[in-house]
């Protein structure tokens, strides 16, 4: 009798450390992850920060999260909240990394013909590079400077400007590090290369801007079309909790909800590819 009341015990015991081992994994595994990528996407856009204070403030604000989301919706307000929370910090480094990238493009084609001015003036390409990064405005003198702290200690300057291209993930800077390739090798008039790049560019972004302007209706009502449906279904949850449970209980609500997300996850990427257009 002893031993089958001890069998049951020892192996919800045993469950419970393989669960809990597992998900101190889990935890440790997360934490490498955040504290690399987020650290380095952060780092690279010269926001100077603790991505280990990052991660525990991010722990901290998930339990919270999922404390009041379960409290006030129950385990499937625990789940997506959880979700939301681990996301969350990925999404909004994305976002200041994107916004950065922006911000250097944006910048490129003035400096570009500040520089042009510059070599007309009898400066050299070293000069000029250096006029960029003490004059324009940041994140582009930031980039520029790197350039040419790593020139001054005897870098080629193909390889900082190829760094450079891959730091920032600009294709207009394909341009600009072709251009003075071939005039360093070549010869040529650099300053009228870059002249005409960055009204190139500048026509780009003119281009660019009004084709944001038409699609931003487009964008708009794909997040209400992707909305809609998550707001209707919590007003109903609030007015009929016990139909609207069997979605989250039972195995054919499961398929429902399955179905719905494929559905909104096809229309999202149908909605961005017709108003997401390259120029």
């Amino acid at each position: 009798m002893e031993r089958t009341l001890l069998a049951p015990i020892v192996c919800t015991g045993v469950a419970a450390i393989l669960v809990a081992t597992l998900l101190f994994r889990a935890v440790l595994s997360y934490r490498r992850s955040f504290i690399a990528g987020i650290g380095a996407s952060l780092k690279q856009s010269f926001v100077l920060t603790n991505p280990r204070s990052l991660f525990a403030i991010s722990a901290v604000m998930t339990v919270a999260a999922g404390s009041l989301a379960y409290v006030s919706t129950g385990p499937t307000g625990l789940v997506a909240a959880t979700i939301a929370s681990l996301v969350g910090p990925w999404l909004l480094a994305r976002r200041i990394v994107t916004q950065r990238r922006k911000r250097f493009v944006h910048q490129l084609p003035d400096a570009l013909l500040a520089l042009s001015s510059a070599l007309r003036a009898g400066c050299t390409l070293a000069r000029g590079l250096e006029l960029m990064a003490v004059r324009q405005p940041a994140p582009l003198s930031q980039e520029f400077s790197i350039v040419l702290a790593e020139q001054s200690v005897g870098r080629p300057l193909a390889e900082s400007l190829d760094d450079l291209r891959r730091r920032v993930g600009a294709p207009e800077l394909d341009l600009m590090n072709t251009a003075m390739n071939v005039s360093r090798r070549v010869g040529g008039n650099l300053a009228d290369t870059l002249e005409s790049l960055a009204r190139t560019l500048q026509e780009k972004a003119h281009m660019e801007g009004k084709i944001d302007a038409l699609t931003s209706m487009g964008r708009a009502q794909g997040w209400v079309v992707g909305l809609l449906p998550v707001f209707i279904g919590f007003v109903l949850y609030q007015q009929q909790p016990a139909r609207m449970s069997l979605l989250f209980t039972q195995w054919y609500g499961w398929v429902v909800l399955s179905i719905i997300a494929v559905m909104m996850t096809i229309a999202a990427w149908m909605i961005r590819k017709i108003v997401r257009i390259d120029v």
